[in-house]
C-alpha cells in the first residue's frame, strides 16, 4: 500500500515546495491542504494528505515510493558484430587474432569476451577404449 500521509520534514524540498518547515507550512495553510495530527509524537507535528497536495509532488512522491525496476538487455546476437570487428582488421591483425585462439583457445577466448557464462564448462575431450 502507498503511503497516503507524509510529515513536514518529508515534504520540504520536494516539487518545488519550499525548502524550510516554516515555508511549507505557510504553503500548507495558504492553499488549505488537508492534515492531521502525528501520531505518537509530542508537539505540533502535522501530516499532509498525498490527495490535497499539488499535482508536482504528488508525482514527486509516488515516483519516490517506487521500486526500480530490474534492468535487462536482451542479450544480442554477437556474431555478427565480431564479423564486422573481423573483417576490418588487417591481415597481420588477423594472423595475430587467430594465433591468439588458437593458444588460447576458443572457450578462454569466448570467457574473457564475456560471452560465455561461468557456469558454462568447456567441452571435455573423453576417449573411448
Amino acid at each position: 500500500m502507498k503511503k497516503e500521509w507524509f510529515a513536514t520534514s518529508e515534504l520540504v524540498g520536494i516539487g518545488g515546495l519550499p525548502k524550510s518547515r516554516q515555508g511549507l507550512n505557510k504553503r500548507a495553510r495558504e492553499d488549505g491542504w488537508e492534515k492531521r495530527r502525528r501520531k505518537g509524537v509530542q508537539g505540533r507535528g502535522v501530516e499532509y494528505s498525498i490527495h490535497s497536495l499539488p499535482e508536482s509532488v504528488q508525482q514527486s512522491l509516488l515516483l519516490m515510493q517506487e521500486t526500480p525496476g530490474e534492468y535487462s538487455a536482451k542479450p544480442s546476437d554477437m556474431l555478427p558484430v565480431w564479423m564486422q570487428i573481423y573483417q576490418q582488421l588487417s591481415v597481420s591483425e588477423r594472423e595475430k587474432l587467430i594465433s591468439y585462439i588458437m593458444r588460447e583457445g576458443v572457450y578462454a577466448t569466448l570467457k574473457q569476451l564475456g560471452l560465455c557464462s561461468p557456469s558454462t564448462s568447456p567441452i571435455t575431450n573423453e576417449t573411448s577404449e
